[in-house]
């Protein structure tokens, strides 16, 4: 097939797996990690996920646009590469898994107290196994017409500026910060998702573009992330804000138009679309590692099998604390692997060149 990722696309696809649930949470743990004007430590963070984007280009410029699987296979002795695998498939679909499940019960939280959240994941899950199934091309497509529906929510941060005070802002930096330390790593795993485009790599158009795109999908969102917050944080006080679990929501809740009523629960309900495509993703790329361990099945059954196993195990956690609780337990030494994957593939990459190079130099 001719057909390739193109960089506009794969920009919109980092921002999307990115930008998600937590956005409505971040002001507050924004302000519990960094104090006031957290919102500069956001920034910070930000720059040193540029760094993990920089090796995965330099692994991208070495690689030649080579698969990921393609490099491990070549390298790894399958006693390393086999848990290797089941540890990402794992790992991937308790990601998209979890995020779905947060979002269900925030739903029955803030918008349908007497919904059940199960039943709620079920049909999300079905629509997102659908949109899996249909190819990595069509949920590119899909995954920018997504864009478009959503980004209007960004400008609704104008309907409250008459509420913004730099009075709240205050002008000290950082100062009476809380938990700089778990809640950074908390505000960290917001940014993630960008390390799936790895996966990405055989299916992107080789234009050239691959590095402006990553980058540019992660400024736009960290330019979102750092506006919601320092909106927020001329909202509400500093104390205010520790102690409201969603700030954004709250925020929400001020706005008034002509045409929609209750516009939280609108927007709560737009971000379905940008949730679907974090969940998608993140089990396109366990779909994918798991086509290397069972090369002889069906993907579709692979696929019906992935969902399935992350939905039972879905049902287990069933109040957002516990949910809560799943997640960091995989994200925090997921973050440490998805800083160290690509040096561990420019690497492989370096030992495979040196043995090629002594090759032709026997020869």
């Amino acid at each position: 097939m001719n057909e390739k990722i193109h960089y506009t696309q794969l920009a919109v696809i980092v921002y999307l797996i990115q930008s998600g649930i937590v956005l409505f949470a971040l002001p507050r743990l924004v302000a519990e990690a960094f104090g006031t004007n957290g919102w500069i430590g956001l920034i910070g963070l930000s720059a040193i996920v540029l760094v993990n984007i920089y090796f995965i280009i330099l692994f991208y410029k070495r690689g030649n646009g080579k698969s990921i699987f393609m490099i491990l296979e070549a390298s790894l002795p399958k006693l390393i590469l086999y848990p290797l695998y089941v540890y990402m498939i794992v790992t991937f679909g308790l990601l998209g898994i979890l995020v779905a499940k947060n979002y269900t019960l925030l739903i029955q939280l803030t918008m349908f107290p007497d919904i059940n959240p199960n039943l709620l994941l079920g049909y999300f899950a079905i629509v997102a196994l659908y949109f899996v199934s249909k190819g990595i091309y069509n949920m590119a497509k899909t995954s920018l017409v997504i864009f478009y529906l959503t980004i209007w929510t960004l400008l609704l941060l104008l309907l409250v500026v008459d509420e913004f005070s730099f009075i709240r802002i205050t002008p000290f930096l950082l100062q009476d910060a809380l938990d700089p330390v778990t809640t950074s790593l908390e505000i960290y795993s917001a940014f993630l998702g960008f390390e799936l485009v790895l996966f990405l790599i055989p299916y992107v158009k080789p234009d050239g573009n691959f590095g402006k795109a990553i980058v540019g999908g992660h400024l736009f969102t960290t330019f979102v992330y750092t506006a919601v917050c320092f909106m927020g944080m001329g909202f509400f006080s500093l104390d205010q804000m520790r102690q409201v679990l969603y700030p954004t929501y709250e925020i929400l809740k001020y706005m008034e138009t002509p045409v929609i009523e209750r516009i939280e629960n609108f927007v709560f309900g737009v971000f379905l679309l940008k949730i679907m495509v974090t969940v998608v993703f993140y089990h396109w790329a366990a779909l994918e590692v798991s086509k290397q361990i069972f090369k002889k099945t069906k993907e579709k059954k692979l696929l019906i099998l992935l969902f399935a196993s992350t939905f039972l195990v879905s049902l287990i956690p069933t109040i957002q604390r516990e949910v809560n609780e799943w997640f960091s337990f995989v994200i925090n030494p997921y973050i440490v692997f998805a800083f160290c994957f690509p040096l561990l593939l420019i690497l492989l990459l370096w030992i495979n060149s040196k043995k090629a190079r002594r090759e032709e130099d026997i020869a």
